[in-house]
């Protein structure tokens, strides 16, 4: 009788392991679907590297002093934690997922195994596991709509080209044959500017991917919030630029040569570098008063917002800087430590 019960226990047991190990492979492999309307980041993060993403309550972020892993921290700067070794760009996050492109190849000791398979877009569970190839071209600009991430893709025999792939890693589209920039999915369009023969921000409809022009200028990098379009106009030294959202009123807003700007997650401020010689400095201006206030003179770059902060690198890499979004412009340095998980 013992035999028998004891039997018939080892069976549940194996039957009850082999369960178990079929829903860990069902799950690990199982792609977790974003509601269509999800994005992964910040447009102006994106034309800044897309160094920093806010999900929740807690700040992702490419760290400087640990050739700029993969890190995770609380919102309040806590709980500061390695995620991956490698050193990510243009970060996303959803609720499931972080993307990013590995840069690896911009290590300053890039040798060993970092000359293999050192680039591309890349899809990792939040925890640090499950790591999933989106594509190995190098790139720029990965942006999250939905399901789909956008993204320039570069190979030696056709240069750089506008993709889209699945979240799921299984597909992959070639949309443009030119180097366009992705700026914004809206339901069925995508935004972008054109880099070869115009830079018109255009559009194509991701059902029928046929193209149009929406607004004809010399634009870089243009931010759509609310009812405004903000961009930096190229025929106009490159100053700051915004227009009405059906693209009437352009005004000029920060009458100063620009190389990079971003604009805060309330849209109450707008951040910009202004690249003058010697009287280059770091600003921000109210977009309703249009008033400027100087924060450090020098040369910066790589502008980054979160809700409560701005994140920004000296031109040399030598720090990166923090202040508050919206409250006093103090300005810190941003030190956060090398982890080894």
């Amino acid at each position: 009788m013992f035999a028998s019960v004891k039997k018939t226990l080892i069976t549940l047991a194996v039957f009850t392991a082999i369960a178990a190990l079929a829903a860990f492979i069902y799950v690990r492999n199982k792609t977790f679907y974003n509601d269509e309307e999800e994005t992964g980041n910040l447009p102006g993060n994106i034309y800044n590297g897309g160094l920093f993403c806010e999900e929740g309550n807690r700040i992702y972020f490419s760290n400087d002093n640990d050739n700029g892993s993969l890190y995770v921290m609380s919102s309040n700067f806590t709980n500061i934690k390695k995620i991956h070794e490698d050193t990510a760009a243009f970060i996303n996050v959803d609720e499931n997922y972080i993307y990013y492109l590995r840069a690896n190849n911009t290590r300053e000791n890039n040798s060993g195994f970092m000359l293999f398979n050192n680039t591309g877009m890349y899809r990792i569970n939040q925890n640090g596991k499950g790591l999933k190839r989106i594509t190995n071209k190098p790139g720029n600009y990965l942006i999250l709509k939905g399901n789909y991430v956008y993204y320039q893709g570069y190979d030696v025999k056709n240069g750089i080209r506008l993709y889209q792939s699945k979240i799921d890693c299984k597909e992959e589209r070639l949309l443009l044959e030119e180097s366009a920039i992705p700026a914004q999915v809206t339901k069925d369009r995508l935004y972008y500017v054109g880099v070869e023969g115009n830079h018109f921000i255009n559009t194509m409809n991701l059902l029928s991917y046929t193209t149009r022009t929406a607004f004809e200028g010399n634009f870089a990098y243009p931010i759509f919030f609310e009812d405004y379009i903000y961009y930096i106009d190229m025929d106009n030294g490159y100053t700051i630029n915004r227009m009405n959202s059906d693209g009437t009123d352009r005004q000029v807003i920060v009458d100063e040569r620009c190389s990079t700007y971003n604009l805060t997650v309330s849209g109450k401020y707008l951040y910009y570098q202004v690249d003058d010689g010697r009287d280059s400095m770091i600003c921000r201006m109210d977009t309703d008063t249009l008033i400027p206030e100087i924060l450090l003179y020098g040369n910066y770059k790589q502008i980054n917002v979160t809700n409560k902060y701005v994140f920004f690198k000296a031109f040399d890499n030598s720090n990166v800087f923090v202040v508050s979004a919206e409250g006093f412009p103090d300005v810190n340095t941003f030190d956060p430590p090398e982890s080894e998980d």
